[in-house]
């Protein structure tokens, strides 16, 4: 490995890189404060009588590390090291999903900030046999090809450099991995595909790096997940296999049309496969076309209160003008946001406990397995709360995020920094009656491991026990 470190070839763009007068850690640290404790509907829940001295004595401690931050992705660590303290994943760091300009500008100037190393061929060829910790990888959907070496700095002792990607991803040469050694792991940061740094703690095994798997070693999967965000399939007579990556408003049309597409199927097949995995959520109408085909009973909702904050009531206003918003959803969104207005600083009702009803029970599908993992969350879980109080459904698995007692995210830029800091404005009045889910997940009632065909397993289980 020393012919590494000697042959590489550092360029850092300090001008990109570094802080300058008007931005440093120091002040978009106490900025992301001044959000969180302002429109987060959980605050007042994380931080109380009980919590408030380990919370005050976490945050002085951020804020005492802010000051030896020297470029944004550093500094973002902290930051999003110091947001574990709330264990809530609707509370994120990202890119700016409002205004498409402002996020070419953001992601022009992250870009630029990327650290690169070039490594040689002979370099490259070192790292095939090598052993311990450095090596070469595949990244979790094998369409990047990472080189972990040795690169020593205050902040590091290991650099994932990119040797190859797929287009829009990453390019070669690109510092994607920033790790800190441990016990048993590897703890720092690594990018996204926007480029924009989380905070990672890889285990260490004799094959892999967290998800990160040595270039030769197998699969552990034993299927691909299909990543369209609809799609249908009849494998068989019998069952139907229904896909849907995600209930973002925008695909609420395409899952419309996939059912209308499917009712003939819909109508004669006694089983259906409905495939959430990966499913992060999105927005609750976007469901509406399946609630038909579950239902057997009343499935009582559980409501929600709203955070009547400034930034809050500004995230709800603009949401209103989303395209793909419907026109009722708009209606509902103005009377939110009247009565925020009305009661500032206090938790406003945003939608009542109500039971859902249908005059009949469809007689198909008869029964109806939804696949889960750990990526369904949000408003994935609140349709899976819904659907598992059908006689027809049988979720089978793993289990799920659990990241929906506080939803409703709503954003705001950083002060200086190219990402945007998002909050959940939200608070389910589940919790009051001791049924959060967050950080525990909605369990499946049949779990799948990973070395299993989950849609060959979840079909064999249909057409052999429900004849």
């Amino acid at each position: 490995m020393k012919s590494i470190l000697t042959s590489v070839l550092l360029i850092v763009l300090l001008s990109c890189n570094s802080f300058g007068q008007s931005c440093n850690c120091s002040h978009e640290f106490n900025f992301v404060k001044a959000k969180i404790e302002k429109n987060y509907a959980g605050f007042k829940d994380k931080v109380n009588d009980r919590t408030s001295a380990d919370y005050d004595k976490w945050t002085r401690s951020a804020l005492k590390r802010s000051g030896s931050m020297a470029t944004p992705a550093h500094c973002l660590f902290l930051i999003n090291d110091w947001l574990t303290f709330f264990r809530d994943g609707h509370i994120q760091v990202g890119r700016n999903r409002i205004s498409k300009e402002r996020e070419g500008a953001d992601l022009k100037q992250r870009i630029q900030g990327m650290e690169s190393l070039k490594l040689s061929d002979d370099d490259l060829a070192g790292l095939k046999n090598a052993k311990g910790i450095t090596g070469i990888y595949w990244d979790d959907d094998l369409t990047s090809r990472i080189a972990i070496i040795r690169s020593k700095t205050s902040f590091r002792d290991y650099a994932g450099v990119v040797i190859s990607s797929k287009a829009g991803k990453w390019l070669p040469g690109q510092v994607v991995l920033e790790l800190k050694s441990g016990k048993h792991t590897l703890k720092g940061l690594r990018y996204d595909k926007y480029y924009i740094p989380e905070n990672v703690s890889l285990p260490i095994k004799d094959d892999a790096l967290g998800e990160f798997k040595r270039e030769g070693s197998e699969r552990t999967s034993a299927e691909p997940i299909p990543e369209a965000t609809v799609s249908s399939k009849a494998l068989s007579s019998k069952t139907l296999c229904m896909k849907i990556s995600t209930f973002n408003q925008v695909n609420a049309s395409n899952i419309d049309s996939l059912f209308k597409a499917n009712e003939s199927n819909l109508s004669n097949m006694p089983y259906l496969i409905l495939d959430l995995r990966n499913n992060g959520g999105g927005a609750d109408f976007s469901y509406k076309a399946i609630t038909p085909y579950l239902y057997t009973k009343p499935m009582r909702l559980i409501g929600a209160d709203v955070l009547a904050a400034d930034d809050n009531i500004a995230g709800w206003t603009a949401i209103a003008t989303t395209n793909g918003m419907p026109a009722d959803q708009k209606i509902f969104i103005s009377d939110v946001v009247q009565k925020m207005e009305q009661h500032k600083g206090e938790l406003v009702s945003f939608s009542e406990d109500r039971d859902i009803t249908f005059k009949s029970v469809l007689p198909y599908p008869k029964k109806i397995v939804i696949l889960i993992n750990k990526n369904c969350g949000s408003t994935t879980e609140e349709f899976l709360l819904m659907a598992k109080q059908s006689d027809k459904v049988i979720l089978m698995g793993g289990h799920t995020a659990g990241v929906l007692d506080y939803a409703n995210i709503r954003g705001a830029d950083f002060s200086c920094m190219p990402y945007m800091l998002y909050w959940a404005t939200s608070r389910s009045r589940r919790i009051d009656q001791g049924l959060a889910i967050d950080n525990v997940g909605i369990r499946p009632d049949k779990y799948l491991s990973p070395q299993q065909n989950w849609i060959e397993e979840a079909k064999h289980f249909l057409e052999n026990n429900f004849n």
